[in-house]
């Protein structure tokens, strides 16, 4: 099954290939450009170091910052860089260098973002300002040009960054949903077993009483009492070991209910084929699958459909959040195979690529 970090990890790895994408394109682009603005070939040809190592460190940046060594010599070239655009006048993109290293920089720092994000722009701002003390009649224009594509790229990059961490947060909470919805399974078990054993250890103790207080006024009374005590005990110790056993008499109806409320909890979308007629002979057997079916799922999967069809003499419950990888299985499907098979029914569990499949069926009896 799919765990919650193949997932996160399968997501931030969608996000980043497209941001890679959309990082090229815009990096031809901005390297067009700058040519374009330049006045001689030599002044667009001298902003390729800058972007090229900006690029590699781009491109390479994962949940890892990459080599020392190479952020700081694309950081040291591309200060350099912007300092040579703004008092020559001679590339307006001559700030994307720095800025793509500094935001790459940013994104793997977990304290004070904020107030290094601002002092990053300002940075920025203060260099491309060089131009102005070159008195050119171009330097405004070409300070809000450097500072615009380096600023620009900072957030662009940040920005990206972000997506990452909201995955992060969304698989989070899916997890805490997840978590939530086998609580309640629990505190729903909790739930039964003292619906079994608090009105019987409550009976037993004032049958006790009785027999305790007529032992020696009526033996007769206090015989009857006893076998009283004796029958619920044992009746106790079976309805418990029922339920430890998840085969105390299920119904179909409730654990259906139980489990689109449990899927719809952890945001999981249910489709449900169940024709409304009177449950058939295998009811029992078919809530407790579907209680098994419903554990695992929200445990081991993480599906964003379940599909539950049931019919007089089989049940089939289907989910899509299946990995790729060899389901081994697990102790309580196994368990639950041995107790069909007793039923005279057979469980079969098939795993195909990313889909799941449990279903137990039963030879049709003759009408």
């Amino acid at each position: 099954m799919s765990t919650p970090e193949a997932v996160t990890y399968a997501a931030r790895r969608r996000i980043r290939a497209q941001n890679s994408r959309g990082y090229v394109v815009a990096l031809v682009a901005i390297a067009f450009a700058g040519a374009l603005g330049s006045s001689t070939w030599q002044d667009a040809v001298l902003v390729v170091p800058s972007l090229g190592l900006a690029a590699v460190v781009l491109l390479t940046a994962g949940n890892h910052p990459p080599n020392g060594l190479l952020m700081t010599g694309s950081g040291a070239v591309g200060v350099a860089t912007l300092v040579w655009a703004a008092l020559e006048q001679a590339n307006p993109v001559g700030s994307a260098g720095i800025a793509i290293t500094a935001a790459v920089w940013l994104t793997h720092r977990r304290t004070r973002r904020t107030a290094l994000l601002v002092s990053t722009c300002l940075g920025i701002l203060v260099l491309a300002g060089l131009a102005l003390a070159t008195g050119g009649p171009d330097a405004a224009v070409t300070v809000a040009l450097l500072t615009f594509v380096g600023i620009g790229w900072v957030l662009a990059v940040v920005e990206s960054d972000t997506q990452n961490r909201l995955v992060d947060l969304l698989e989070q909470a899916k997890d805490n949903e997840r978590e939530l919805s086998i609580l309640r399974e629990r505190n729903r078990f909790a739930a039964d077993l003292h619906d079994i054993q608090g009105h019987s250890l409550h009976v037993i103790k004032l049958k006790a009483a009785v027999a305790k207080r007529l032992q020696l006024t009526d033996p007769d009374r206090t015989a009857q009492e006893l076998t009283a005590i004796e029958r619920l005990t044992a009746e106790t110790i079976d309805q418990a070991r029922r339920l430890a056993n998840s085969t105390r008499a299920l119904v179909l109806t409730a654990e259906l209910a139980n489990a689109v409320e449990l899927f719809g909890a952890a945001g999981i979308r249910t489709h449900v084929d169940h024709p409304q007629r009177a449950p058939g002979p295998h009811e029992s057997e078919f809530a407790l699958t579907l209680r098994e079916a419903t554990t695992n799922i929200l445990r081991h999967a993480r599906p964003t459909l379940v599909t539950i069809s049931i019919a007089p003499d089989r049940l089939l419950v289907r989910n899509d959040g299946a990995d790729r990888g060899t389901v081994s299985p697990s102790r309580g499907l196994a368990t639950l195979g041995d107790r069909i098979r007793e039923a005279g029914g057979v469980l079969d569990a098939d795993h195909s690529d990313d889909t799941f499949t449990l279903s137990v069926s039963f030879e049709r009896r003759p009408s």
